[in-house]
């Protein structure tokens, strides 16, 4: 496959840029931007404009229409929920539960792979791939799926992940050498959740107060 051209990767925020195809698994993730609350797959038309500038249609024409739309974003939310996943260490987001996460984003990814397509193709060099078995937009929404099967064999996968801050929720790619990263942004989304989490202990620790005061 081309290199890919990922359309609305960044918010103009330190995010970290996912390497090579992974980028439009991140893309794709952050059509749908929940800060901003602006969503690129708003409508059939729309999801095609996108996999087609994100280079994943190949020359195929083709129109969309509401079930494959349907698709589309069940697949960007199961994997926005196993890409929260990928977050291992959260002290601040821990103290604050979410209700936005989903209860078992693994199962709702593997239900919606199930029903894709893929095929074994040999080039013309003799190499031999996996490719998407579909046709139109799930074959393009199948590609994505292949690309983080490829990222798991390079063991970048578990490095997308997306913001713990349930204001921002944004994929983006930890860099970090140890792999703890836990916000898109350490001085945006990052600085929210610690002041939320200072806030919180000073509440408890004002209500501990007043509990053991004598006469409380």
């Amino acid at each position: 496959m081309a290199a890919i051209t990922v359309p609305g990767t960044s918010r103009g925020r330190d995010i970290g840029q996912a390497p090579g195809r992974l980028a439009a698994v991140q893309a794709f993730v952050n059509t749908l931007d929940v800060e901003a609350g602006t969503d690129q797959l708003g409508s059939p038309p729309a999801l095609d404009a996108w996999l087609s500038s994100a280079d994943l249609t190949g020359q195929a024409a083709w129109q969309s229409g509401p079930a494959e739309l349907a698709l589309a974003v069940e697949l960007r939310e199961a994997l926005r929920g196993v890409l929260r996943s990928h977050v291992t260490h959260n002290p601040a987001a821990a103290a604050r539960p979410s209700a936005a996460a989903p209860r078992d984003p693994a199962a709702r990814l593997a239900k919606i792979s199930s029903a894709m397509q893929a095929r074994i193709s040999a080039d013309a060099d003799g190499s031999v791939r996996v490719v998407a078995g579909d046709s139109g937009s799930r074959a393009a929404l199948a590609g994505l799926l292949l690309i983080a099967a490829e990222a798991h064999t390079l063991g970048t996968w578990t490095r997308l992940k997306v913001c713990s801050d349930d204001d921002c929720r944004w994929a983006f790619y930890d860099r970090s050498p140890t792999r703890s990263g836990c916000w898109c942004s350490m001085q945006i989304c990052g600085s929210r959740a610690k002041s939320r989490a200072y806030r919180r202990r000073g509440t408890t620790a004002s209500r501990s107060a007043r509990t053991e005061a004598p006469g409380a």
